[in-house]
């Protein structure tokens, strides 16, 4: 019996990387497309597997990309200039890369006949909202960074495409955290244990702001639960957008600082005022629990403690720390800008 064949754009990030295991797992053969600007440690373990293939290569080729979509069932699309500082570092490339080349891929999976494509988008879609209420996938969605608008623009895209031509599904995910093979730490969470456990202190700005939290595990559990759902392949595009998390991890950031105190109780905290990130919401996941009855597999209390074995036990952890993804753009805008067209 032929394997399944995924395809996962940006395979070696954060997600992605993780990804790749659950899927490897799942029993599927798997493609990764990624440029590598972070290198290749996090998918060095998959590259003996004869499951794994890897396309070296940057969205905006298209050549590549026809080549890396030839023969997909499936396409996971994770790719992206990620965050707002990232995107500003040069805004019209990351536009290029999180929206013109996310549609040109679009077009070459519903040319070459994929099965169907998961596109990874966002809570922070939501920006700043009412948070004595949920923001459901009807609410006004209200974007505060490049980031949001870039992802809300795919969005409007797939959702003009017709399911008959390419069975296209949206997930909007809750911020994510956790330990992956390449573990970010410009995640709130993921920092907030890191800086408890190495500075003992914490400055926390805006610590009434809500958010939906979501392990990058369950993020992988729900992009593979969503790929084999047979449930809404007859439901328009524009009606394939999800909400992804847990209704009980909406938290404060003053209820993170809590657990956080609970696991390192030496941690000092101090609040400042000014706001940096004036993003503020609670979502509703109800759309997602009718079609997958959900609990979450690692909640934020499972997290924090898997964090704070992961930075203790790991000799290398303030090199990750301090490895700088805005460096590392920087250096790749400045010799590649003028090359990304699509």
């Amino acid at each position: 019996m032929n394997k399944k064949k995924i395809l996962i754009t940006g395979g070696a990030g954060y997600v992605g990387s993780r990804l790749i295991n659950f899927c490897l797992q799942a029993g599927y053969q798997v493609k990764c497309f990624d440029m590598l600007l972070y290198g290749e440690g996090s998918i060095k373990q998959y590259k003996e597997n004869k499951d794994f293939q890897l396309y070296q290569n940057n969205l905006c080729d298209s050549s590549s990309l026809e080549n890396a979509v030839k023969d997909t069932d499936y396409i996971v699309h994770l790719a992206a200039i990620v965050g707002d500082q990232p995107c500003q570092v040069a805004p019209k490339s990351a536009y290029k890369i999180n929206y013109l080349a996310t549609k040109n891929l679009v077009e070459i999976a519903a040319k070459q006949k994929v099965q169907k494509l998961i596109f990874s988008s966002t809570c922070s879609n939501y920006g700043v909202s009412n948070a004595s209420h949920f923001a459901t996938e009807k609410s006004k969605l209200n974007p505060v960074s490049l980031y949001a608008e870039t992802k809300i623009d795919c969005e409007k895209f797939i959702s003009s495409i017709d399911s008959n031509e390419l069975d296209c599904i949206t997930l909007r995910f809750a911020t994510a955290y956790g330990v992956s093979e390449r573990t970010r730490f410009d995640l709130t969470i993921n920092s907030f244990t890191y800086e408890a456990i190495k500075k003992k202190n914490l400055f926390v700005f805006a610590a009434n702001t809500w958010r939906p939290y979501i392990h990058v595990n369950d993020m992988c559990n729900f992009i593979i639960k969503f790929i084999e759902d047979k449930n809404t392949k007859n439901i328009t595009n524009s009606n394939k957008i999800f909400n992804v998390g847990f209704d009980n991890q909406n938290f404060t950031k003053k209820h993170l600082l809590d657990k956080i105190i609970k696991h390192l109780p030496e941690t000092e905290i101090k609040f400042v005022d000014e706001i940096i990130d004036n993003r503020n919401y609670k979502v509703s996941f109800e759309k997602l629990n009718n079609i997958f009855n959900h609990e979450p597999k690692i909640n934020v209390d499972d997290g924090i403690y898997e964090l704070k074995k992961f930075i203790n036990t790991n000799i290398n952890i303030d090199k990750i720390f301090n490895n700088s993804n805005l460096e590392a753009l920087k250096t790749f805008f400045k010799n590649n800008e003028q090359n990304l067209t699509i």
